[in-house]
């Protein structure tokens, strides 16, 4: 068979891999004040036009960040949108916020000033803090005694800590209660940083799992119903459409959120075609008509550069992975049934007889997730495999791209998928990858990366003997990935601003199909 003819972005608009599959907001009692400073909206000097400025919500970041000390899914896409938007021109007109736990009022920041530079998702928090409430950021010494006195020991601390950062950003009210910081003053109140409406011609972003945050919805639909444009980043509708994945409570949010977006929604964005499918389906279900454009994700990871190599982790011991003699495939995403573990342990077991001491180990990087036990029994029912099997619940940027640039290959054989982030983060590296031809995951890679039948442990076995034992065949696949342009998160950062602040989107939320 002669070598696939691999051409990427030369048949997308967008930019996207060519997916042709060659198959092989104020605090309780706090009051909110205009923010000042700008021309008004709409208007300026000599009767010019201003553009309107335009607003990110950023509500679960800051609670995500909170509670996990990191991003992963859908809010590292949300952190490095924001990021590559805060550094073009046009950001001076950009705002984040976050909504007031009622939905009534926001706290809003300058989007330059929390997301320009060098950062991580602490800093970020840190930022948003110290920009908040000027003068009302508890003391260290104030948190270690709140912490001491609850008896908060360990990496308990590392949380309590973080819950009280976000605590100031969202809710300072409630450290007034606990003592960790004063009630306002007239010197000390914020001002500037809390509005009780957005202006009329703003529009809103919602760019997060705001199913999570029902005051989310209450905001975005307050802003549509005074007359504003509100856009909403959609990455995927999994819930609805395979809700046997998820709990019943999730499904109930997610369901509840998308019929309230089916009536406040100015536009879309979607994040892959297949989620743009999806979603006119679930629009035309509901007799909705509303504009819903695709914006691929990137394939960069962090701030390396394509192809990195010579990556250190921050956790030491992962050395020993790399450096073992044993090769290695990885895993990356939440230990999730959807994410179909247990058939990658499948897999493993098929390999035992054909590789014998020669199987490689599988690391699997994320954390525990839901209907999982399926994927922990097999574990516990074979010590061959807990002996080939690496489970890394923290692993951060510098811990994978260590572990990218070690591996022989990615393995990813999700059953369902509104993008795919970990495809594209192994090519970014020059690393194949396995993974399913279904839902989005054909549109992440298209010819660089090969394909099997997720719920097929043969067709997996059979993909990973391949790449773990043709190695001439592995490094002809790593030459031409590392040869093939690939998209960073300037060009979606680009394209999203452009689908955004488009003018041909009419605010008009009451649409029916004919």
């Amino acid at each position: 068979m002669g070598e696939p003819r691999c051409q990427v972005g030369s048949s997308f608009p967008t930019g996207a891999v060519d997916t042709s599959v060659r198959v092989g907001g104020a605090g309780p009692g706090e009051r909110c004040q205009p923010a000042t400073g700008g021309p008004p909206p709409g208007g300026g000097e000599g009767g010019r036009r201003v553009v309107a400025e335009t607003y990110y919500d950023i509500t679960d970041l800051i609670a995500y960040v909170a509670s996990h000390g990191g991003v992963t899914g859908i809010q590292r896409v949300e952190f490095r949108l924001l990021s590559e938007l805060a550094e073009s021109a046009e950001a001076r007109r950009d705002w984040c916020l976050a909504a007031a736990p009622d939905g009534r009022g926001y706290r809003t920041w300058p989007l330059t000033d929390i997301f320009s530079g060098e950062l991580d998702p602490i800093e970020v928090l840190a930022r948003l803090a110290d920009g908040a409430v000027p003068g009302r950021w508890p003391s260290r010494r104030g948190i270690r005694r709140h912490l001491n006195r609850r008896g908060v020991r360990g990496w308990r601390r590392i949380t309590g800590k973080l819950e009280i950062y976000a605590r100031a950003v969202l809710r300072p009210g409630s450290l007034e209660q606990r003592g960790l910081i004063a009630p306002p003053t007239p010197s000390s109140a914020s001002t500037g940083v809390c509005l009780p409406d957005l202006p009329r011609d703003a529009t809103l972003v919602l760019l997060g799992a705001g199913w999570n945050d029902l005051a989310v919805t209450v905001a975005a639909r307050r802003h549509a119903r005074a007359g504003g444009r509100v856009m909403h980043l959609v990455y995927d509708l999994i819930p609805l459409v395979r809700p046997d994945y998820f709990h019943e409570e999730l499904q109930a949010a997610f369901a509840r959120h998308f019929a309230e977006a089916a009536t406040y929604a100015s536009g879309f964005v979607c994040i892959s075609r297949h989620t743009q499918a999806d979603l006119n389906a679930f629009l035309a279900d509901r007799g909705r008509s509303i504009s819903a454009t695709v914006v691929p994700l990137a394939h960069e990871f962090g701030s390396y550069p394509r192809n990195a190599r010579g990556c250190q982790p921050h956790d030491r011991r992962l050395l020993a992975l790399g450096s073992s003699g044993r090769p290695f495939f990885l895993c990356v995403g939440t230990l999730e049934i959807r994410k179909n573990g247990a058939a990658l342990l499948d897999a493993w077991l098929r390999l035992r007889p054909l590789l014998g001491d020669a199987t490689p180990n599988l690391v699997f990087c994320g954390r525990r997730g839901w209907k999982v036990e399926p994927f922990f029994n097999l574990l516990a029912e074979h010590a061959w495999l807990r002996d080939r099997v690496r489970l890394l619940p923290a692993a951060d940027d510098a811990d994978l791209a260590y572990l990218h640039e070690h591996s022989i290959g990615s393995i990813y054989p999700s059953l369902y998928e509104g993008w795919g982030l970990p495809v594209g983060e192994a090519a970014w590296f020059g690393r194949t990858c396995i993974t399913s031809r279904s839902s989005s995951l054909p549109e992440v890679c298209g010819l660089l990366a090969e394909y099997v039948d997720p719920r097929s442990p043969a067709e997996i076995t059979a993909a990973v003997l391949r790449t773990a034992t043709e190695s001439d065949w592995r490094a002809w696949r790593e030459r031409l990935i590392a040869a093939a342009p690939l998209r960073t998160w300037r060009d979606v950062a680009s394209e999203f601003r452009g689908v955004v602040s488009e003018s041909g989107f009419a605010v008009d939320r009451g649409r029916r199909a004919a």
